[in-house]
């Protein structure tokens, strides 16, 4: 039986994520586990992402362009990731920009796409290692994930705003993680590939992964979301997110 690369990689995140889930090897420190509820006509807009990052204060100092004292390099990146949200067709109900926990060559910022099961919301930021800067970005079932995660570990775990944007938010590499809530699409292609996906991102704590499942397509239909949080010793967290469709 024929076995190809992308099912092979598939398949062992899957079972990395059966182990995570009973092995105390991985998870030395319990995970709190949440069952949430995410409606699209309701959460999944962009303007109410960037609310969360607000009330959360991860958002910072908002304003309708970026600053002009913004570094010139970091500037050029985010007019790259705009140019992406742009050709993704991610232009409607843009969020202010902003700045990510007071810094101002740290913008963050949203945008939102219009799909038949419901708003989409992209974001975007930068990432600065070694005087490099490279651009991030992430959409559909990640930003739910980031989203419900902000609000329970903020509110259950009383975790300030430090330490979510290190256990939640992509940092340290390159992340562009452009989901649809169709499933599994491939970014470049558009092709459709299947009903769930798949994702593993850093972040300045540790990690996170996210698998993205259909349940039952099309509109009025569901989708589930397992978005497991590492943070090293400072936080562990699997959510479990139900996504109604519009």
């Amino acid at each position: 039986m024929s076995f190809n690369r992308r099912k092979f990689i598939v398949t062992s995140t899957l079972g990395s994520l059966s182990f995570a889930k009973t092995s105390s090897f991985f998870f030395p420190k319990p995970a709190n586990a949440y069952s949430l509820n995410y409606r699209l006509s309701q959460d999944g807009r962009a303007d109410a992402v960037f609310r969360t990052f607000r009330e959360v204060n991860i958002a910072q100092g908002e304003t309708a362009n970026l600053p002009p004292e913004t570094n010139s390099v970091v500037a050029e990146v985010v007019q790259s990731v705009q140019q992406e949200f742009t050709n993704r067709s991610y232009t409607d109900s843009a969020t202010p920009f902003s700045k990510r926990l007071g810094n101002v060559d740290n913008p963050l910022w949203g945008r939102q796409r219009n799909e038949r099961l419901g708003p989409n919301p992209g974001f975007g930021t930068i990432q600065v290692v070694n005087n490099f800067v490279s651009p991030i970005a992430f959409t559909g079932s990640t930003t739910a994930g980031v989203d419900r995660g902000m609000q329970v570990l903020g509110g259950d775990e009383h975790l300030d705003a430090l330490e979510l944007d290190g256990a939640l938010v992509p940092t340290r590499n390159r992340f562009e993680d452009w989901g649809t809530w169709d499933g599994d699409v491939d970014p470049n292609t558009g092709e459709y590939l299947g009903p769930s996906s798949i994702t593993s991102y850093e972040t300045r704590f540790g990690s996170v992964t996210r698998l993205y499942t259909v349940k039952e397509p099309g509109p009025g239909g569901f989708a589930e979301i397992l978005f497991i949080i590492d943070g090293g010793r400072r936080v562990k967290a699997n959510l479990n997110i139900r996504v109604d469709f519009s």
